[in-house]
């Protein structure tokens, strides 16, 4: 029996380890793909380790002529502007669908999960002309609207504090606490596992949108980090038509670098939030 066990620990570590290796295959291609030249990147077979390491890719990336520097801090920006907002009406409205009671609730709710099925190119004419509308085309404003009202969050938010008794809400209305203050004292506090995994999820999801970005953003210097890397990855002296793959994967790297900080300084509250629940804080 014993050995039984021990076969099957063993067989599921190598099953981790394998699907450690696929994820992380990616993430390793792209870095050492950066500091090989353009002819090496796509040969085959492939270097698995630059033969020839360059820190080319790098110095064109910062030579001056791109204004990386803004994009990423255009990135940082839209991205924690978006997470703030989203974190901020994803609780509320996620208290409200679980706590209160008021007409139609079953209906919008319903709703908001139907366009959780829905395919996100779906939404991009309306967004657009929304957006058109209102002024807000190349605006960090235009670019975060999209995501400040996220059907995942509400949802994963409502479950959360679904689960937070209804007797300790009643307890502290009864010695005269206001909404906010049972919003910000009680419901925030109890949650706060549960917002640190949406914040991560929606920090990496706006920094990863590039889509809407490209649509809004039209101006060079309010371009994001995605969005600037494709550009100069596939014209980067300007007359050139062929990708720079090198190039690319430079650029990739160093959009990649702050996400894997985050999720590495945040990965204990973000596997907290998705595991262990409000009221178990």
């Amino acid at each position: 029996m014993n050995r039984m066990l021990w076969t099957g620990r063993k067989s599921l570590i190598a099953l981790v380890a394998l699907f450690a290796m696929v994820c992380v295959g990616p993430l390793y291609w792209m870095f050492t793909g950066s500091f090989k030249e353009m002819k090496s990147t796509m040969q085959v077979p492939p270097e698995l380790i630059p033969l020839v390491p360059t820190l080319e890719n790098y110095r064109t990336l910062f030579n001056g002529s791109f204004p990386i520097w803004s994009w990423l801090l255009n990135s940082f920006s839209i991205s924690a502007l978006t997470t703030v907002f989203c974190i901020l009406i994803c609780t509320m409205m996620g208290y409200a669908f679980s706590k209160k009671s008021f007409p139609l609730k079953s209906v919008l709710f319903v709703s908001i999960l139907i366009t959780m099925m829905l395919p996100k190119q779906a939404a991009l004419i309306p967004l657009f002309l929304t957006v058109l509308k209102f002024g807000l085309m190349d605006n960090i404003l235009g670019a975060i609207i999209p995501l400040v009202v996220w059907p995942y969050g509400i949802f994963m938010m409502r479950q959360f504090i679904q689960s937070i008794p209804n007797e300790l809400l009643e307890s502290a209305k009864i010695d005269g606490a206001s909404e906010p203050v049972i919003f910000t004292g009680i419901i925030i506090p109890l949650v706060k596992p549960s917002i640190t995994a949406l914040a991560v999820i929606m920090f990496l999801t706006s920094w990863n949108d590039f889509m809407w970005q490209l649509i809004v953003l039209k101006d060079i210097h309010s371009w994001t980090i995605n969005i600037g890397i494709s550009v100069i990855s596939r014209n980067p002296v300007g007359n050139s038509p062929t990708i720079n793959y090198g190039l690319a994967m430079a650029g990739g790297t160093i959009g990649a670098i702050p996400l894997i900080i985050i999720f590495i300084a945040l990965q204990k509250y973000f596997v907290k939030g998705l595991t262990m629940g409000a009221v178990k804080e």
